[in-house]
């Protein structure tokens, strides 16, 4: 009996045990089967998040261009903007069809951005014909404007909502034939809402128009070598104040280190391993009251980007933003502006010190140009400008253009209906060259 019940006793441990396995292996390959999942599920939504994000942007860029050709007149800049906006308009229909979208759920949305691709190159190619446009299509591409204003505006309302998000759970989720993403995306045809906020820069921010460095023929130093710039740069930093972090090794090859200001904020600063040039710097925000104008951050900002080397440089854009200001300082060769060659300062109008620095652009194009003369003169420059815009101001500037091209132009400071123009016309040939337009946001002003 005593054998016979330590053998049951037996036999039930060693079921317990085997039932344990079978339970931790149940666990461990439900486990590995909710992973695929959760990971299949999270490249899904990556793809829907990336093509709703050039979605928007395409949008965007069609608003902005359509908003050009209204003031631009009829030559071949205007050719230029019509082929862009088809194409805009063309990826953005593409977008749309990577989308999880219900059947005819938005269909006239859809119907009309393909209408805009295919009307747009139409008259592009009747342009390159050297036919006028008829007052009837130019009456439509200012109707087109104000719609797809319509279209912009409430997509990148959404954006708010869908950035946050699950794209893939809204399209898994029905209410009847429609799933939630869809419904949602049925908004783009409602009521105008308020522009949301962007960015804020100026004319050519990112002009990034060679990426061979240019500016950096120097030899390598040492992380020691880096630390005594930001000191001599930051003469009230003490030098236990300084933190290297380490390096980073991408198209600028830099020394990276955290700075702890008086005010006990934190710092961060890259160097340029070659030549040991400051090339960012970096500050988190705070609640600030200002103390300091627009005026006063425009000369901090100059005389900052001076000390770290960047001499003879003009404030060419600004703005604020709460308690910050944004200034775009470009160098000067004989008096021209060099747009290529921008650098970016964040000025703290609180306290008045630089808390963002960006010189990027500067290192990768600045050199000794060789510039022609100009051809044309002020006043012939400016009688390309379209007559319904009112001048400002003109300069001239070396702007950057595509296909790596740098273009000696009248920059022409215009306005509007209420709204700001930038009319680069080629100073060699008198073609408009460029034309960019102000948006005002929430957040500080756009110029695209």
């Amino acid at each position: 009996m005593e054998k016979s019940l330590k053998r049951r006793n037996t036999f039930l441990i060693l079921l317990s045990i085997i039932l344990g396995i079978a339970l931790v292996t149940f666990i461990a390959l439900y486990g590995i089967s909710m992973s695929k999942q959760n990971q299949l599920k999270l490249d899904l939504e990556n793809i829907y998040q990336r093509n709703y994000s050039e979605l928007v942007d395409n949008i965007n860029n069609s608003e902005i261009k359509l908003s050009k050709v209204a003031v631009s007149g009829e030559n071949a800049y205007s050719k230029s903007l019509l082929s862009e906006i088809s194409k805009n308009t063309a990826q953005a229909t593409s977008n749309l069809s990577a989308l999880p979208l219900s059947i005819n759920g938005i269909n006239e949305t859809i119907k009309f951005i393909n209408q805009v691709s295919g009307y747009t190159q139409t008259l592009s190619n009747k342009i390159d014909r050297g036919e006028r446009l008829s007052d009837t299509e130019l009456n439509t591409l200012r109707e087109l404007k104000q719609a797809f204003t319509i279209l912009k505006d409430n997509i990148n309302k959404m954006s708010e909502n869908i950035y946050n998000g699950k794209i893939y759970d809204a399209s898994v989720s029905f209410d009847g034939d429609l799933n939630k993403f869809t419904q949602i995306l049925q908004n783009l045809k409602s009521k105008d809402v308020e522009y949301p906020a962007m960015i804020y820069d100026g004319p050519f921010s990112d002009s990034m128009v060679d990426k061979e460095i240019k500016n950096l023929n120097f030899d390598k130093v040492t992380n020691n070598v880096a630390k005594n710039t930001i000191l001599e740069v930051f003469k009230d930093i003490n030098e236990e104040s300084v933190t290297y972090l380490g390096e980073t090794n991408g198209h600028f090859k830099t020394y990276d280190f955290k700075l702890s200001t008086i005010s006990g904020d934190a710092m961060y600063v890259q160097v340029t391993q070659n030549g040991s040039k400051i090339l960012t710097l970096s500050v988190g925000d705070n609640d600030k009251t200002k103390n300091y104008s627009l005026s006063d951050a425009q000369n901090i900002a100059i005389d900052f980007t001076s000390s770290t080397g960047i001499k003879n440089t003009k404030c060419v854009w600004s703005d604020v933003v709460g308690a910050d200001a944004y200034i775009n300082l470009a160098p000067l060769q004989d008096g021209i502006i060099l747009y290529p060659d921008l650098v970016k300062v964040k000025v703290d109008l609180a306290s008045g010190i630089v808390v963002g620095f960006e010189a990027s652009s500067y290192y990768t194009n600045h050199t000794k140009r060789n510039i022609n003369n100009a051809s044309l003169d002020v006043d012939s420059a400016k009688e390309v400008v379209p007559n319904d815009l009112y001048i400002k101001e003109t300069r001239l500037c070396l702007a950057p253009l595509e296909y790596n091209r740098e273009i000696l132009c009248y920059e022409n400071i215009c306005t509007n209906d209420g709204a700001t123009y930038y009319v680069y016309v080629n100073a060699l040939n008198g073609e408009i060259e460029n034309i960019l337009k102000v948006v005002n946001t929430n957040n500080g002003n756009l110029l695209m």
